[in-house]
């Protein structure tokens, strides 16, 4: 797996840490906190991830931070960023308004904080990453209704004449009905420039 599933991982460590905390007596501002920080995080280390790849920037190697970091993006990088920030955040004003209304159980608060790493997903596989290339969004991991949690990947291969190959890869064993037939080779074109 590849490394959308380790922004994942990360992410659920962040988002799981503030539903536990919660649940053990916490306060809601300090859960709804806890989760922007999360949200706001693991959409920028995405976004940066993405982009680092589609450039071949090795984030392990040292001075890569020269490279590429939240303050080098440009404008318009941010305000993608930013976007998916804001989208996740409504998300969260409706999370917070149900669990003040009593609307759910500590296991659903848990299970429901976690579905916000799984938006890491949709971040990594945007514009940042695959931007150069058509692929058709229904085809990019994350927009199924998962929203990520079957792990899939991908992958262009670039035949070097403006089309490529979509290679998306399934890794989860138990997946949703979406995914599996979206897995494999699809034909697609560089963008116009």
């Amino acid at each position: 797996m590849g490394t959308s599933s380790n922004l994942i991982d990360l992410a659920r460590v962040a988002t799981s840490g503030a539903a536990t905390a919660y649940v053990n007596g916490g306060t809601i501002k300090a859960f709804a906190t806890a989760m922007d920080k999360a949200i706001c995080t693991a959409a920028a280390a995405a976004y940066i991830a993405a982009t680092a790849q589609r450039l071949g920037i090795d984030l392990s190697k040292p001075g890569a931070d020269k490279l590429i970091s939240a303050s080098r993006l440009s404008k318009a990088e941010r305000a993608d960023i930013n976007a998916v920030i804001n989208a996740q955040r409504e998300y969260l004003k409706g999370f917070v308004a149900d669990i003040q209304a009593g609307k759910l159980s500590d296991a659903q608060i848990a299970a429901r904080a976690n579905q916000y790493s799984a938006g890491t997903v949709t971040t990594f596989y945007s514009q940042a990453r695959w931007g150069d290339w058509d692929i058709p969004k229904d085809l990019l991991p994350g927009q199924q209704a998962c929203k990520g949690n079957c792990k899939c990947d991908g992958s262009v291969i670039d035949n070097g004449d403006g089309t490529g190959i979509w290679r998306r890869v399934l890794h989860a064993e138990d997946s949703c009905s979406e995914c599996p037939p979206l897995a494999g080779d699809h034909a697609i074109k560089r963008r116009a420039r």
